[in-house]
């Protein structure tokens, strides 16, 4: 599992939110924001919408057994369900770096919670993981996703053109990455403008 290989941190916080470890328990919460066929638009990089795809990808976030993934539900003060989720995935020990990705039940959207829960996270990856170099990808019409990466300082390196049915146009995913140094020196200015 990925806690036998990396330090897991149960609880992190943030000013609003904090990131738990998603479970079982948290299954109807995230079938319900999968389900969202709006949500699943961006979620599954411009597949079409089934309720079979949406219980496909909340049982890989569920799944335990992946050792090189970890998953956290965003939870605000007070609530029964997690806002959404933010992850870990494809963690490479030898290169240490990760993809990063997210999503948000659409009642959160434009509340700055992505934002916030991936800036959490990317604390968590860079002080207490060591990791060199995270990744994430979106769709180039997903400016809110965008937004996200680019305010967390994530910086655009390509935009991959993706070929799909025959009649449809091709997808294009913009990919973003952010190094320990960029995370660092970040930080760094941050501070120093206190």
């Amino acid at each position: 599992m990925f806690a036998e290989k990396f330090p897991f941190s149960p609880v992190l916080a943030g000013e609003r939110l904090t990131l738990e470890q998603i479970g079982k328990k948290d299954a109807p919460s995230l079938f319900a924001i999968l389900s969202d066929p709006l949500v699943m638009k961006y979620v599954t990089q411009g597949s079409f919408f089934s309720f079979a795809r949406s219980r496909r990808v909340a049982a890989e976030l569920l799944d335990a057994r992946r050792e090189d993934s970890m998953h956290y539900g965003i939870w605000l003060p007070g609530a029964d369900s997690p806002a959404g989720v933010v992850s870990l995935q494809n963690v490479r020990q030898g290169r240490r770096d990760a993809m990063i990705g997210y999503m948000l039940d659409r009642r959160y959207w434009n509340q700055g919670l992505a934002t916030e829960g991936l800036g959490v996270l990317l604390r968590y990856a860079f002080s207490e993981l060591h990791l060199l170099r995270v990744e994430g990808r979106c769709h180039a019409v997903n400016t809110a996703s965008v937004r996200v990466m680019e305010k967390n300082g994530m910086v655009l390196e390509r935009t991959l053109s993706q070929k799909r049915l025959l009649f449809a146009a091709p997808l294009e995913m913009k990919i973003y990455s952010l190094t320990d140094q960029q995370y660092q020196s970040r930080r760094a200015d941050a501070e120093a403008d206190r």
